[in-house]
């Protein structure tokens, strides 16, 4: 009796292992929470990273084209299409083109009234939210349109009389990091916009001459 007691005060003394035991209690909260900040984490960072690929995408388009020798520029097919390989490269990581759909516009005034002269897109993801939710080619230009602009319907961009404004919007479903049990399935939306900076040659529209572009990358196609 007395060798049993003297064991059961030895084992009530040991503390060896409560640590791990404490752990082997809390893993299961600590773990959610821990993994729920990474995934909130990357939620932000792929936003900052779709952020900066719209805004790039827009001023680019709003530089590029080549000079004639009236002291004016034309945009080509070639110019859109080398711009949006650029794009593909810098979001390569999480695949924009196969996740989301980039849409391209060119608004311009015609009439007197907002118009989107022209579009260009990109990626797989069709139908409503991907697909541009705020005008199609060919919108406004003619009197009494309700084509105000685009964007923010109480505050749509515009573009300047004889001037065009490069808009553009990205819809992209969020790619989790560790599971989509933490955030759900998520859409992210980016919009950017810049004035063309250049004497464009607005008239024309996306020439393409020699040497022709392989493929126009209109609205109707759906590729990446």
């Amino acid at each position: 009796m007395i060798r049993y007691r003297n064991w059961l005060d030895a084992w009530r003394r040991d503390r060896r292992g409560v640590a791990l035991m404490e752990f082997a209690l809390s893993l299961p909260v600590i773990l959610p929470i821990g993994l729920y900040a990474v995934e909130l984490s990357n939620f932000g960072l792929q936003q900052l990273r779709l952020s900066q690929a719209t805004l790039t995408l827009s001023d680019n388009i709003s530089r590029v084209g080549v000079d004639t020798t009236m002291a004016t520029q034309q945009l080509r097919e070639v110019d859109v299409n080398e711009v949006i390989e650029g794009l593909r490269r810098q979001t390569e990581n999480f695949r924009l083109t196969t996740n989301g759909r980039v849409t391209i516009s060119s608004l311009e005034t015609k009439n007197g009234t907002q118009w989107i002269h022209w579009q260009r897109c990109v990626g797989l993801k069709r139908g409503a939210g991907y697909d541009s939710s705020y005008g199609r080619e060919g919108d406004g230009g003619a009197a009494g349109t309700s084509f105000h602009g685009m964007g923010n319907p109480a505050q749509p961009v515009t573009a300047p009389e004889g001037a065009a404004v490069i808009f553009v919007e990205i819809n992209y479903d969020y790619q989790p990091l560790i599971s989509p049990y933490f955030l759900g399935s998520r859409k992210l939306q980016q919009t950017a916009s810049y004035i063309v900076r250049d004497n464009r040659e607005l008239a024309v529209g996306v020439t393409d001459p020699a040497p022709r572009a392989d493929e126009r990358m209109t609205c109707d196609r759906y590729t990446t």
